[in-house]
């Protein structure tokens, strides 16, 4: 069943629920002023005079009292609808069809013909259940109309969604005017849409870029392999420089595919901790010493601030620039980390970039030098950028043609 449904049929059985009860009370309160009235009545009629005087006075003159059932101690003085003794309060119905209700007031029991009221009760009872049946109708409308009102912003929610294309995710569900929980549901979709979408292309770009930059390798490979079959098992020479050339092809091709899978998997959220400035360079410094030993590296650093970021984060940025100092080192292989006014910072002593290309460095794939012998895909800078981005960071360059690169990293 869906849930329209679902709600008229609530509404309605709430409706028609509300309409009984309110038939009822009004049946129940007309029936009790309509049987104090005729309490009131009896009261007035015999109290008033005093019951020996009045019905005295009432049997010698003949008047309306004669019409009244009396008992007194257990005698009947007067019994009109043959009721015999009564002994107790209450509506008696009579042989013929008809009702008289009795009261007690001191020793007599006093009693009059009810029939026209019972008759109207019972017509207003058989009406109000009429009603109460009736309201069943008009109740299913109303709860019609208001689950379908109700469900109107869900709808155009669905709607919308249906509009989204997966491949152009660009299209949001449109938000309600009112701020409530549709409002809310809505919004929480959109800003899911708004992390599919940064994932969908994130995968797109990790695709291009795989298909885009494993050509020429491959091509490279595939040449190779050619030659070895003409003439690697006749020129050993031919053989192992072809076979270092494929083995290095190869690393190189891993070490790109492992950078394209890091930028495709920069978190969203990342935890920040409180590091040791200090410490943490000096960490820096003895890995990188161990991996590149014929650079010389320094650190530049008066005292080592506490710090909240993100550690590993940092760490890669900092490798990353590391290894774009290195690549981009001349004759002086001199490498400086440290930090200063909020940033960290890497500074080489090589060739520098020229002012015009500074704009462009961190754009994916893009190479400083566009020879062939010039290792690496140019996803290293973009990976940086990416990854201080995620980290609500930046990356500053300073640099001048021939004199080196300084790379500041706000945190």
């Amino acid at each position: 069943m869906k849930i329209a449904w679902k709600i008229t049929l609530i509404y309605a059985f709430i409706l028609f629920f509300l309409i009984t009860i309110l038939s009822f009370i009004f049946y129940v309160q007309t029936q009790n002023v309509l049987m104090d009235e005729n309490k009131k009545d009896l009261y007035r009629t015999f109290m008033g005079l005093g019951i020996g005087r009045g019905f005295m006075m009432g049997r010698m003159m003949g008047g309306r009292i004669s019409s009244f059932y009396i008992s007194e101690n257990g005698n009947i003085i007067q019994d009109p609808f043959n009721l015999g003794l009564v002994e107790k309060e209450g509506i008696y119905q009579t042989s013929d069809g008809s009702y008289v209700l009795v009261i007690k007031r001191n020793d007599y029991f006093i009693g009059k013909d009810i029939t026209s009221t019972i008759i109207s009760l019972n017509r207003l009872r058989r009406t109000s259940i009429f009603i109460s049946l009736l309201g069943i109708v008009p109740s299913l409308f109303i709860g019609y109309f208001l689950s379908q009102r109700m469900l109107y912003p869900i709808r155009k929610i669905i709607r919308d969604a249906n509009l989204i294309d997966i491949k152009k995710p660009g299209n949001r569900i449109e938000l309600p005017s009112a701020r409530d929980e549709l409002w809310e549901l809505a919004n929480t979709l959109n800003v899911l849409l708004d992390r599919i979408e940064k994932a969908y292309k994130r995968e797109e770009e990790f695709s291009s870029d795989i298909s885009h930059e494993l050509k020429t390798p491959l091509t490279s490979i595939l040449g190779y392999i050619r030659m070895l079959k003409r003439w690697g098992k006749e020129d050993k020479k031919v053989l192992e420089e072809s076979l270092d050339i494929l083995e290095s092809t190869t690393l190189d091709m891993i070490n790109m595919v492992d950078t394209l899978l890091e930028i495709s998997r920069v978190p969203e959220d990342i935890k920040k901790e409180d590091v040791d400035v200090g410490e943490f360079l000096r960490e820096i410094l003895e890995k990188y010493k161990g991996i590149y030993p014929n650079f010389e590296f320094k650190i530049r650093i008066n005292d080592g601030p506490i710090i909240k970021t993100s550690k590993k984060v940092i760490e890669i940025i900092l490798g990353i620039l590391i290894d774009n100092a290195v690549k981009n080192s001349l004759d002086k292989k001199e490498i400086e980390i440290g930090y200063k006014e909020g940033k960290f910072f890497v500074r080489d002593f090589g060739r520098g970039i020229p002012e015009e290309e500074i704009p462009k460095i961190f754009e994916r794939f893009y190479k400083l030098d566009k020879s062939r012998s010039s290792k690496g895909y140019g996803l290293g800078l973009s990976l940086a950028k990416k990854l201080a981005e995620s980290i609500g960071s930046d990356i500053i360059v300073e640099s001048k043609e021939g004199e080196g690169s300084v790379f500041y990293i706000k945190v």
